[in-house]
């Protein structure tokens, strides 16, 4: 081997040993940030006011009508449930209205938001949603997303503080078909670690989109949701926004599950690299030390370039390492944070998984455009839309 690549081997076996060393450090303060998040107990308590849950609908995806349904059998004693899309002929609005027919006595109202005058159609509804809304504590939570019926009993509790402005919940992927398995472990494993770490490390400062609790009090504060209708991840700036009023954001000791409608792998790989594009143009300098938080490409690189110095046993330990990193992470995180069966059933996937995050993250360094409930929109610095129209 010539000098240069043998400096080149060498170089990137360093890369490998650092990078498989970062990624033991995440999985560890993952899997403390766990530990801290179900010692704590927020469910006890009788604060139950009278809220509206807000749901802003596009489609029908898979799973929805059952979704929708597990709203409908909350077990609270006063709460209405406002849909909204851009026409009462959309086919989520006519499932809504489907299901709401069996439970007459839970109060349901549908709007129609009419064509979105923001950039992000989603913000748009949920601010006619605000307006709309009957009572003082609202819910946001996506369409995609199903609960227990002491859900909102629990997220609740947090609440009854003055100094609590937003409750959030962490959540499990489930896949609606298999083709959704990888994307489900994912955003189980992957996404939750993150969120979970945030949690360890300081109080959180944003939303998850399952679950966004508050109060229109607070929207009106924040001067409500119109300069956040130009952004993505309205969930993350509804929180960002309310944390820099002085009030916490709390994260609930509820799981729920987020169903995944990809449709495909594909289809959850394009869904996966539109929003760390996201994030990398929202927050460029977090966006690139996540980088550090992938462990199987470090350990590939630490086998492939101790094989070609003549280091095997170097390179054999490296590649386990990350292997044993990543199935430990599937089965603590997961599955015993997260009480999630799949990632105790395919924990043995969840390597892959890591390789096509990694492979996500690196993809959104390329380009700025994404596609968004079926239209295509360019990303630019600060996490603006601008949309281009339909695909």
């Amino acid at each position: 081997m010539s000098p240069i690549l043998l400096l080149i081997a060498r170089g990137a076996l360093i890369v490998g040993i650092f990078g498989t060393l970062t990624s033991g450090v995440s999985f560890l303060l993952a899997f403390l940030g766990g530990l801290h998040f179900r010692s704590r107990r927020n469910d006890q308590g009788n604060y139950s006011p009278p809220v509206s849950i807000l749901k802003p609908l596009h489609g029908k995806e898979a799973g929805l009508e059952e979704n929708l349904e597990s709203f409908f059998t909350l077990n609270h004693p006063e709460f209405e449930l406002i849909f909204c899309a851009r026409s009462l002929s959309d086919p989520g609005i006519l499932c809504a209205q489907e299901v709401a027919r069996r439970f007459p006595s839970i109060p349901t109202r549908f709007l129609a938001s009419g064509e979105p005058l923001w950039q992000n159609p989603k913000t748009f509804s949920m601010s006619l949603l605000v307006e709309a809304a009957k009572h003082e504590v609202i819910l946001f939570s996506d369409s995609d997303v199903r609960v227990g019926p002491s859900y909102l009993h629990e997220i609740l509790q947090p609440l009854a503080d003055p100094a609590v402005g937003l409750v959030t919940c962490a959540f499990r992927g489930q896949p609606a078909g298999n083709s959704s398995l990888l994307t489900a472990l994912t955003q189980t494993v992957e996404f939750s670690s993150g969120v979970l770490t945030a949690n360890l490390l300081e109080d959180i400062k944003f939303g998850l989109g399952p679950t966004l609790l508050t109060r229109k009090a607070l929207i009106r504060e924040i001067g409500g949701l119109k300069d956040m209708g130009d952004l993505l991840a309205d969930d993350f700036w509804l929180g960002n926004r309310i944390a820099d009023k002085g009030y916490k954001v709390t994260l609930s000791t509820t799981i729920v599950d987020h169903f995944i409608n990809y449709g495909s792998i594909i289809g959850g790989l394009h869904h996966q690299i539109s929003w760390m594009k996201n994030t990398r143009c929202s927050r460029p300098a977090g966006h690139l030390g996540s980088g550090l938080t992938f462990a199987m490409p470090f350990g590939i690189i630490g086998f492939l370039s101790a094989l070609a110095i003549g280091r095997p046993v170097i390179g054999f330990w490296l590649l386990f390492a990350a292997l044993v990193n990543r199935w430990l992470q599937a089965l603590l995180v997961g599955f015993v944070i997260m009480r999630d069966k799949l990632s105790l059933s395919f924990f043995w996937l969840y390597p892959l998984c890591d390789l096509l995050g990694f492979y996500s993250w690196a993809a959104s360094y390329f380009g700025r455009e994404i596609v968004y409930r079926g239209e295509r929109y360019r990303i630019n610095p600060g996490g603006v839309l601008v949309r281009l129209g339909p695909l």
